[in-house]
C-alpha cells in the first residue's frame, strides 16, 4: 500500500557516484539529447530547471543559482513514490498518473511534475518498454499497486529539484472512464477488467485546479522538504480503501481516507517469516467454508492476542491498522510478511490465515474471523528493522 526523496548534497559522494558509477556516466553523457525530448514545462521563478535524469539533477541542487542574479539558492532533489497495502480477490490494481504537485506554503508558485513511463535511465519508453520515437507524446505511468508491497515502491518523480521549504501535495490519479488510460482492477476469478475510481478531493487548491476523468489526492498534512527530510512515499492501503461496487454497476473505488503520505527518514519497519508448520497448521485449526487467505495484522500498542480484533470490527477488541499478505520467501522454504513504512513507537503483530473474511464492512456471512499467533510489545524505532516471526 509504498516515493524516495534523496539527500544527494554530499559533494564527496556525488563525485564517487559519477566517477565509479557507468550508470550515471552515461545517464550524464546523455544529457542534451534527453533535454531536447522533454515536454515543456513552467519554469518556476527561481529559473530552476528539472531533469528527469539523475545528473542532471544533481548539478543544478548543488549550484542552485538564478540565471539572473548571483543570489544562492537552496533546492532538494525529490522522488516521489507508490507502495501498497494488500488485498485478496483480485490479481491486479492499475492506477494510471498523470501529474503530481508540490504546493509551496510560502506563496511561491506550484512545483508541477508530469507523470511519465520511462526506463531505468529516465527516457520514454512505450507499453512494452521500446523507446519513443521523436515527436510522440510519452505516455502516463501505469502501476499495478500489487507489485509494491512492504518496502517496494514505484518511482512517480525521480530527484527532481524542487526549493526546500513546507509543502502540501496532489497526486492525479485516472478514473476507470478516461479514455485513453484508464485505472481499472483484474477479477482474480474472471479476469474481468474493472474500471476504477479513484475518490480524490474534486480540485487541487493553488491554482492548479483538476484534469478531465480523474481524481485528485490532495494531502492536506504539512510536510517539510529538505536535505534531510527529503523520502516520501504514498502508501494505498487497498484492504480498507479498495470497494467492490459491481454488484451496483459502479466497478471498484479506492477511498481517499485510505491513502497515505509517508515521511520514510522517520520510519522503521517489521518484518518476519511464518514458518510452513504453521502456515500449515493454521488452516488446519482453524475451520473456513471461504477458503483461506494468510496475512499479518499490525496493531497500535501492546495488544494480547485475544484482544485482536478484525479490520470489521469487534466491541472490546483492538482494530488493525494495516496488514500485510503472508508470501513464500525467495527460498520458497517458509513465508515471509513486511510492513515497510511504520513510525516509531509500540506495535503488536497477529498472524491469520482468515483474512479473506474480513473488511470494514464487516465480516463475511456464515465465517468467523482469529489470530492464529501473536507478539506483542515491539519496538519500531527510524531506520530500523524489527524482526517478529510466527
Amino acid at each position: 500500500m509504498t516515493t524516495l526523496l534523496r539527500n544527494v548534497f554530499n559533494l564527496q559522494y556525488l563525485n564517487y557516484l559519477v566517477f565509479k558509477s557507468p550508470r550515471l556516466l552515461a545517464k550524464i553523457s546523455s544529457f542534451s539529447t534527453t533535454f531536447n525530448r522533454l515536454p515543456t514545462k513552467k519554469v518556476t521563478p527561481m529559473n530552476t530547471i528539472k531533469f528527469s535524469l539523475v545528473g542532471a539533477a544533481v548539478v543544478v541542487a548543488l549550484f542552485g543559482c538564478n540565471s539572473d542574479s548571483n543570489t544562492i539558492t537552496t533546492t532538494t532533489p525529490v522522488t516521489l513514490s507508490v507502495s501498497d497495502a494488500p488485498i485478496d480477490d483480485v490479481s491486479e490494481v492499475v492506477i494510471t498518473y498523470s501529474k503530481v504537485a508540490f504546493l509551496p506554503l510560502d506563496g511561491g508558485s506550484p512545483q508541477i511534475f508530469e507523470v511519465y513511463k520511462t526506463d531505468e535511465e529516465g527516457n520514454y519508453v512505450d507499453e512494452n518498454g521500446d523507446p519513443i520515437p521523436d515527436g510522440e507524446d510519452p505516455l502516463p505511468l501505469s502501476v499495478n499497486l500489487l507489485n509494491y508491497q512492504g518496502s517496494d515502491v514505484q518511482e512517480l518523480v525521480e530527484d527532481e529539484v524542487i526549493p526546500s521549504g513546507n509543502y502540501k501535495l496532489c497526486v492525479f490519479a485516472n478514473d476507470g472512464d478516461h479514455p485513453d488510460y484508464p485505472s481499472y482492477v483484474i477479477d482474480e476469478a474472471t479476469g474481468n477488467q474493472i474500471p476504477l475510481t479513484v475518490k480524490g478531493d474534486g480540485a487541487c487548491p493553488q491554482g492548479v485546479g483538476k484534469e478531465p476523468n480523474s481524481g485528485v489526492l490532495f494531502f492536506n498534512n504539512t510536510f517539510a522538504v529538505n536535505p534531510d527530510n527529503n523520502e516520501f512515499v504514498v502508501e494505498f492501503d487497498l484492504r480498507r480503501g479498495l470497494k467492490d461496487g459491481t454488484g451496483q454497476n459502479e466497478g471498484y473505488s479506492i477511498q481517499r481516507t485510505s491513502v497515505t503520505l509517508i515521511n520514510t527518514v522517520t520510519t522503521g519497519e517489521i518484518q518476519g517469516d511464518v514458518a510452513t508448520q504453521t502456515y500449515a497448521d493454521c488452516e488446519i485449526d482453524t475451520s473456513s467454508a471461504n477458503d483461506y487467505a494468510h496475512a499479518v495484522y499490525l496493531y497500535e500498542g501492546s495488544v494480547a492476542k485475544e484482544d485482536m480484533g478484525p479490520f470489521a470490527g469487534e466491541d472490546g477488541k483492538a482494530t488493525p491498522i494495516a496488514a500485510a499478505n503472508v508470501v513464500p520467501d525467495i527460498e520458497q522454504v517458509n513465508y515471509e510478511y513486511e510492513f515497510g513504512f511504520v513510525e516509531p513507537g509500540t506495535y503488536s503483530v497477529g498472524y491469520t490465515c482468515t483474512a479473506n473474511d474480513d473488511s470494514e464492512e464487516g465480516i463475511v456471512a456464515g465465517e468467523t474471523f482469529s489470530i492464529y499467533q501473536a507478539t506483542s510489545g515491539l519496538t519500531v524505532s527510524a531506520g530500523a528493522d524489527t524482526d517478529a516471526n510466527f
